[in-house]
């Protein structure tokens, strides 16, 4: 296979209209590239508009690239904004229950009786309570960039920190492991705030980082696929939309593309929330049918999981 060479923005463009794209406008074209960059918006969304030789199929024209490129760029907006919430309530919960049952002081709380008590995980707890450390530690050394003033005030004047702030400066995936690792009656306490299971709730949490990750890394959502979680395929709400299964039963979408956290979201924002959320991708997935030719869009569908009754998850009850 020969090497990638560098091509200037007039390159770039007389390759795709060689690949059999019809660029239109090429001056407007180089400029969407310029900005943008090559990579990031022509190869990394072009896939969808090619045939199995590796060519545009006929009548894809530049700004159906642009369609689908905004149409991911809003859609990891929207993502970005709603993990957030779900991220932000998480917090409150497990800094509320692990509060009331231990403590307020950091050497209280953070001690591993408090945790699970299941042998396979204590190298886990373990790390999770010097992680919890390591970032009070660093947050506390004014003029470095970790510092935060809301610890440091705690620190300072009342000789210790709250649980409820430190949760503030854990990631979200490190929140999820302090869920994960507590005893499993505590994360029951919160669990049942969701109606649901501990195990479920880990689970959809689970999802929520990772589609999070993605967004706040500026990666493709629109047909990310998480590689080591999968959505439980026991949860009513794929019979109640009517998802697609394989002739052997199990559910085509749903289980770790952007359905799977359409239905997280479902289950864990509340339903005025869910509904404006569902509100958005709705528009937003219509904007691009108008512009995008048929068989395109038939594989943003299968890209996105967003087949089947998706659209009645605002009217239905859980």
């Amino acid at each position: 296979m020969g090497e990638k060479v560098y091509l200037t923005y007039g390159q770039q463009i007389e390759k795709l209209k060689r690949d059999g794209l019809d660029v239109g406008d090429e001056r407007a074209a180089a400029a969407r590239l310029k900005w943008e960059g090559y990579y990031n918006f022509a190869v990394g969304y072009n896939r969808l508009f090619k045939d199995k030789n590796k060519r545009y199929v006929r009548g894809v024209r530049f700004e159906h690239i642009e369609a689908l490129y905004d149409f991911d760029k809003h859609l990891r907006g929207i993502v970005y904004e709603y993990t957030q919430g779900v991220e932000c309530n998480l917090k409150a919960l497990v800094a509320d229950t692990f509060s009331r049952l231990y403590g307020v002081r950091e050497n209280e709380y953070l001690a591993e009786k408090n945790f699970t008590d299941d042998p396979a995980e204590k190298g886990n707890v373990r790390w999770l309570i010097a992680a919890c450390r390591e970032v009070l530690s660093d947050s506390v050394r004014e003029g470095k960039a970790s510092y935060r003033d809301y610890i440091a005030h705690n620190a300072e004047v009342y000789g210790h920190v709250p649980l409820w702030a430190l949760v503030r400066a854990l990631s979200f995936g490190n929140t999820c492991r302090f869920l994960e690792l507590m005893k499993p009656e505590d994360r029951g306490e919160i669990a049942a705030e969701y109606r649901m299971s501990g195990k479920t709730l880990c689970n959809m949490a689970e999802i929520a980082v990772g589609f999070r990750n993605i967004a706040a890394h500026g990666e493709r959502v629109y047909c990310a696929r998480l590689p080591a979680v999968r959505l439980s395929d026991s949860l009513s709400v794929f019979r109640r939309i009517q998802v697609p299964r394989f002739a052997d039963g199990r559910y085509k979408y749903g289980r770790c593309d952007f359905l799977s956290l359409v239905l997280v979201f479902k289950y864990m924002l509340p339903p005025k929330e869910f509904s404006a959320f569902l509100s958005r991708v709705e528009r937003e997935v219509d904007d691009l049918r108008v512009v995008l030719p048929a068989f395109a869009m038939k594989r943003v569908f299968e890209q996105t999981g967003l087949s089947g009754a998706w659209r009645k998850l605002g009217s239905i009850s859980l």
